[in-house]
């Protein structure tokens, strides 16, 4: 029986989040189009959301929309938050922060495309300064060059959307690999273990087969590439 319907496009940007923490726990699901729903749909569906991605739950016939809420729904449903709740709330923190990142190196969604000035002052200044709070929660917590997770001993939801975030970045952009190396080393390996999980390698192996480095697509990674190569 079905678990879930994913619908996003097939790029990886903000649905690999979702993806990622399915393939973990090994959710059956579908993933279907975002223009299915968006936009002609997007205000008809049950708590409608603004834009992709939309999750739709088959046991209770609920859609759900924005990124961080639905991994919070999921980390509730499979037991993948911290049980103390200041990490709890960090967790939910991170994502949050995951998805201020998704926001910023897209220039605010595409907004404005990039030019080089600007970006240099997000590459060299805001940039690091987000790897180093991910690497300063991390250290916070136990996190080492070779074991341990983000907020424990334990991967948490926080772990996949970190992997999600700063290792589809590097994948699609090996350039920035070495300023996560340098502001991150730890998140850094983190990421390498969480993708080298036994249900999310093969996913992204397949994945990355398909797309290459393909990242969010369209204009804004045009721009993004222009700056970045």
């Amino acid at each position: 029986m079905l678990d879930y319907k994913l619908y996003y496009w097939d790029l990886p940007f903000r649905g690999n989040f979702i993806q990622l923490f399915l393939e973990e726990v090994e959710a059956k699901y579908e993933r279907h189009d975002a223009t299915d729903i968006y936009p002609e749909r997007s205000l008809k569906i049950k708590n409608p959301g603004m834009a992709p991605p939309y999750l739709y739950e088959c046991k209770s016939k609920t859609y759900f929309a924005q990124m961080p809420a639905i991994l919070m729904h999921l980390g509730r449903e499979y037991d993948y938050l911290p049980k103390r709740a200041d990490t709890h709330t960090i967790a939910l923190k991170t994502i949050l922060d995951c998805n201020d990142v998704l926001m910023e190196i897209t220039n605010f969604n595409g907004m404005v495309m990039w030019e080089k000035g600007s970006w240099e002052e997000f590459r060299y200044g805001r940039l690091p300064d987000w790897m180093k709070i991910f690497e300063k929660t991390g250290l916070e917590h136990g996190l080492k060059s070779d074991q341990g997770f983000l907020l424990g001993a334990t991967p948490s939801v926080a772990d996949i959307a970190t992997a999600a975030l700063f290792g589809t970045l590097v994948h699609s952009f090996p350039e920035l690999q070495t300023d996560l190396q340098e502001n991150a080393p730890h998140i850094a390996t983190l990421c390498q273990r969480v993708e080298a999980r036994p249900h999310i390698r093969p996913f992204l192996e397949r994945q990355r087969q398909q797309h290459g480095k393909g990242y969010c697509g369209g204009q804004i990674e045009r721009s993004l590439r222009k700056m970045i190569e």
